[in-house]
């Protein structure tokens, strides 16, 4: 008959592969699993310790800030959270209480989830996305540029929009930037309106023309319901939006025979 009792607690959790530090009443690490060892020796130099060993015997709170040591030192268990390191290990945590058969506290276990690969490639795909998000795109009039707006408009795209196109305009000497909302069904709020004011204003400041095309009838409504100001040639469509511009600039579309 197999005995559970016969294997030694330690080999127990280092066969398991989660990352797990044992603490004891006052905080102090008592024992870290292999597969913690092998993290903490990533992180030790960060603190001055080379050897992860010897993080047996400190304290947790060295590690962790006062948030945490309230809720160390609290009734409510398990508890979980996700922490950041010294600006760059990303870790979800969950701490319980230990006790001994006859109900006495005697420590804490830890087990700690290192997320910090996905955080970074979370991070990165962040960046990308940024780089994709309503990209800036020229025309055929060299001092025109068009900006295809799409999705639901928020505070963190237009800011995301406004310094790049102010960067690109200032670069590239853009005369005209054409907004197209075709892909933006839904409504227009107040205080949204207002940011992307701000983004025209900036640019008009620069000397930069901006006009609207596309605009769906759900953000149409919004705008006039709302009282909202729009203080810039609009246009059905990208085709007039242009030919507005050609217009503008002395251009004109001929036929080649």
């Amino acid at each position: 008959m197999f005995n559970l009792d016969a294997i030694e607690t330690h080999q127990l959790l280092n066969k398991i592969n989660e990352n797990i530090l044992i603490a004891n009443e006052e905080y102090e690490i008592v024992f870290i699993n292999d597969s913690a060892m092998k993290l903490l020796r990533q992180i030790g130099p960060y603190v001055g310790i080379t050897d992860p060993a010897e993080f047996i015997g400190r304290n947790l709170g060295e590690f962790h800030g006062s948030r945490q040591q309230e809720i160390l030192a609290g009734e409510k268990f398990p508890h979980s959270a996700s922490i950041t390191l010294f600006n760059k290990f990303s870790a979800e945590i969950m701490v319980d209480r230990l006790t001994s058969n006859e109900g006495k506290k005697s420590g804490f276990i830890l087990t700690w989830k290192d997320v910090t690969e996905f955080e970074e490639t979370l991070q990165e795909n962040r960046k990308q996305l940024q780089i994709l998000d309503m990209p800036v795109i020229p025309l055929s009039v060299d001092t025109a540029v068009l900006v295809p707006v799409m999705g639901k408009l928020t505070g963190d795209r237009l800011e995301l929009l406004e310094e790049k196109i102010l960067s690109h305009s200032a670069q590239q000497g853009n005369q005209y930037v054409i907004f197209d909302f075709t892909g933006v069904s839904d409504e227009l709020d107040a205080p949204i309106a207002f940011r992307l004011q701000q983004v025209i204003n900036a640019l008009k400041l620069m000397g930069v023309q901006s006009i609207y095309v596309g605009i769906r009838p759900e953000m149409a409504k919004s705008i006039v319901l709302n009282g909202l100001l729009v203080d810039v040639p609009t246009f059905n469509t990208f085709v007039h939006g242009i030919r507005y511009v050609w217009k503008e600039t002395g251009f004109q579309l001929v036929k080649i025979e």
